[in-house]
């Protein structure tokens, strides 16, 4: 008969990861990426070992939902925005900010008429192709998205690194001079380091890291 498998997962290993990103990018403020049930680990045990990050980063509405059950108030970010205007109201109940990164999202900030301010990271296409405003795209979404009653005063921008693990690749470099073009004459916050980028790349720090596989020991 197979016997149970356990995992162990030890917590004092995960505080001393969230230090190591600390020490890589000691300028910047961290993001802690704990989506899909912290990549295996746990969601709510995994984000109460970090609960020294600056803040959480998931990718649905109710793994966020789920953190705040717990105590959790850190600022609290939904990598895939909300669909819907439930959605919305919701996120707007719990507190959490938003990624940006379709028209269709803009269009339901548009029209939110409650009284809530949504702290928004607006997300830019540099070159993953996957999700965000394309570079041709963005002017005009700034524009629309800063003008907006529902909006917090100060948006963030980030970007996503499609290949920061392979340094001889410069898709990376590419990446970051169309970032730093697109948001030239900005004041704004910054996020763009993956773990990848945490470790090979100083230059894409900015002002938040987006830590995830490194904080759960592996190397990417």
């Amino acid at each position: 008969m197979t016997q149970l498998v356990r995992a162990i997962v030890d917590t004092r290993a995960l505080r001393r990861n969230l230090e190591t990103v600390r020490r890589l990018a000691p300028h910047s403020r961290v993001m802690a990426v704990v989506k899909a049930n912290a990549y295996g680990h746990g969601l709510v045990p995994t984000a109460l070992a970090l609960a020294d990050a600056d803040g959480f980063a998931v990718a649905r509405l109710e793994e966020g939902t789920a953190l705040r059950r717990a105590g959790l108030r850190h600022p609290i970010l939904l990598l895939e925005g909300v669909l819907d205007e439930a959605q919305l109201n919701e996120a707007a109940h719990q507190d959490f900010d938003l990624v940006v990164h379709t028209g269709d999202q803009i269009e339901l900030l548009a029209r939110y008429r409650g009284a809530y301010r949504f702290r928004v990271w607006v997300k830019l296409d540099t070159g993953m192709n996957r999700l965000g405003f394309r570079l041709e795209e963005f002017g005009e979404a700034w524009a629309r998205i800063t003008g907006l009653a529902s909006v917090a005063p100060g948006p963030r921008v980030m970007t996503h690194l499609a290949n920061a693990d392979d340094r001889a690749d410069p898709k990376t470099d590419r990446q970051l001079a169309a970032f730093r073009q697109a948001v030239a004459g900005l004041a704004v916050e910054t996020s763009i380091a993956n773990s990848a980028g945490i470790l090979g790349w100083p230059e894409s720090h900015g002002d938040w890291v987006r830590p995830g596989l490194l904080l759960y020991g592996i190397v990417p």
